[in-house]
């Protein structure tokens, strides 16, 4: 996969690619089957003390996920998903054994808010890498506690990759906008220690 870099300051940056053919059509084909994986409930998570539903489906695979203080349990890994966790694996860090699931419907107006990604469990130095399958939507970066943007446009096989030190140092956030039509999903890998108690 060839890679395009993204400087976003002096010292960060990100990565972004395209999923090879035979894998970006699969996953094409394969999106109801995907989408049909989404929770029934909305999972919650813990802002200013107080548990809120969060305003997209999730579901975390592989190993468990902890942020915002609370843990996404992770399921085994559905075989739909095993072509592209495979792909991930071989094509940059053989370590990517945790996978986080968004599914996003616009028309109920699904969004994720500026954040950085929990880095509990995962192992230092290792990349963010972020597939996304359905209708495009807005990638939006901003540096940590400072003022900017920086938008990229996620397509259908779009992949990100994201260094840990850029993760630390700039958050991202899926906004919605009232011309957003569709769905999406975004798979997210991510490399955890050994001890981590996921399922496998």
């Amino acid at each position: 996969m060839r890679l395009e870099r993204i400087a976003l300051d002096a010292e960060h940056e990100i990565f972004r690619g395209r999923l090879p053919g035979e894998l970006h059509a699969s996953l094409r084909d394969g999106f109801d089957e995907l989408w049909a994986l989404h929770p029934d409930d909305y999972h919650e998570i813990k802002i200013h003390g107080k548990l809120v539903k969060t305003p997209r489906w999730q579901q975390a695979y592989g190993a468990d996920y902890h942020y915002t203080g609370r843990v996404n349990r992770g399921r085994p890994v559905p075989p739909v998903l095993d072509p592209v966790h495979a792909w991930t694996r071989r094509t940059i860090d053989e370590r990517l054994n945790g996978v986080l699931v968004n599914w996003y419907d616009a028309d109920h107006e699904h969004y994720i808010g500026k954040h950085r990604d929990s880095t509990i469990d995962m192992i230092e130095g290792t990349p963010i890498v972020t597939v996304s399958l359905g209708a495009a939507r807005t990638f939006r970066l901003r540096p940590w506690k400072k003022k900017g943007q920086r938008d990229l446009l996620a397509e259908h096989g779009t992949v990100f990759v994201m260094p840990f030190a850029t993760n630390l140092a700039w958050t991202h956030e899926v906004p919605h906008f009232a011309s957003d039509r569709g769905r999406r999903i975004s798979i997210t890998f991510r490399a955890f220690a050994l001890g981590n108690r996921g399922a496998s």
